[in-house]
């Protein structure tokens, strides 16, 4: 049996507990990151994070029995998802026609709770999100290969490209890269010369690499998402423009060393940021980029900030980004109690230390 369905069971009961503290006899899972969350597969068609192509229904079981799941679809998506995303998976079906909308074959009103409430259903959106960011061992294990797995396809593209490449060549590569090692690019940015400075979220152009380039993605897998960030210089770097790189890594260590189960998510943020200046970088840097956050099961699930209330746990992923004018850093990292496991690594890829851990370091290729 896929090892996907063994923590379907466990999650499932997780639902069922939620229905009965919020008083509801059934929910209704909407959620394009929920349902990656409770099937551990792609729920889209487009690439697209605000909506899928099912909806699932579960009634929590009577008298001990386990809850009941149904999946309801169209027909034009019910054949693949029976052959490949949800092979084997227990569950009832309600196939629609492809031109009627699902809403009418899904329960709503008194008694039923939603991710995505409609009329008089009960809204459980955040006791559903927060029961997802705690990752299994299973999960954390995949979670761990997509990583390993987005960090070598990018050592990959980041050999492929050459100065006179365009920035859209070089997202090619990377997605190439990635497509080929069965990741799913859900964001693929790239900029060439300072370009990733003066525009922190840069879609690829028709514009030459030139002396430098920045490869951003989030590649996707059994619903996971790892965050990778990976510089190439095509010149050797100057003494400021390596100072400036080694000063945004001590502004990460921060960030890592503070990401620990109990920690509030907005004093990781506070201190992140406040060690722009402590590090010798403009104090307000981080005003132009957000600093990462919670991740798992989406890129981000939100942008982080010092308001955020959430309390870290052991278990949960994060990956935070801060950035420059002229650098970014990138990883994807699990809570654990002796400090962040860091998953984004290709032995490969050129490393130097920081605070104890193995950080990636700019690619040169002269």
């Amino acid at each position: 049996m896929d090892d996907r369905w063994a923590d379907l069971a466990d999650k499932l009961v997780v639902v069922a507990r939620l229905a009965d503290s919020a008083g509801v006899s059934r929910v209704v899972i909407r959620e394009p990151a929920t349902l990656a969350w409770l099937f551990g597969a792609r729920v889209h068609v487009p690439q697209t994070l605000d909506a899928a192509c099912l909806d699932v229904l579960v009634e929590p079981g009577v008298g001990g029995a386990p809850p009941g799941l149904t999946v309801v679809t169209n027909a034009i998506e019910a054949p693949r998802l029976r052959d490949t995303e949800l092979a084997g998976l227990p569950a009832s079906w309600v196939v629609v026609p492809w031109w009627e909308p699902r809403d009418t074959r899904l329960p709503t009103g008194a008694g039923t709770g939603s991710d995505r409430p409609r009329g008089a259903d009960v809204d459980l959106s955040a006791r559903l999100t927060a029961a997802r960011r705690v990752l299994t061992p299973g999960e954390q294990r995949r979670l761990a290969q997509v990583a390993r797995d987005a960090a070598a396809a990018a050592t990959r593209a980041a050999h492929r490209i050459t100065p006179e490449h365009s920035e859209y060549a070089a997202a090619g590569a990377v997605a190439d890269e990635l497509l080929s090692a069965g990741l799913d690019p859900v964001v693929l940015m790239v900029a060439g010369g300072d370009r990733g400075g003066r525009h922190r979220h840069p879609l690829p152009t028709t514009g030459p690499l030139g002396e430098r380039a920045m490869l951003v993605c989030c590649a996707r897998r059994h619903g996971l998402v790892a965050s990778v960030t990976r510089f190439v210089s095509f010149a050797p770097l100057s003494a400021a423009d390596r100072d400036a790189y080694l000063a945004l890594l001590e502004v990460e260590r921060v960030f890592l060393d503070r990401s620990r189960p109990g920690a509030r998510l907005g004093d990781v943020v506070a201190a992140g940021t406040a060690a722009y200046a402590g590090a010798g970088l403009e104090p307000t840097e981080w005003h132009r980029h957000h600093q990462g956050g919670l991740t798992g099961w989406q890129p981000r699930e939100f942008p982080a900030h010092a308001g955020s209330d959430v309390r870290l746990a052991a278990g949960m992923a994060v990956a935070w980004n801060p950035s420059t004018d002229r650098w970014k850093v990138e990883d994807t990292a699990l809570v654990r109690a002796g400090g962040p496991e860091l998953l984004v690594d290709d032995p490969a890829w050129p490393a130097l230390t920081v605070g104890a851990r193995r950080r990636p370091d700019v690619l040169v290729r002269t």
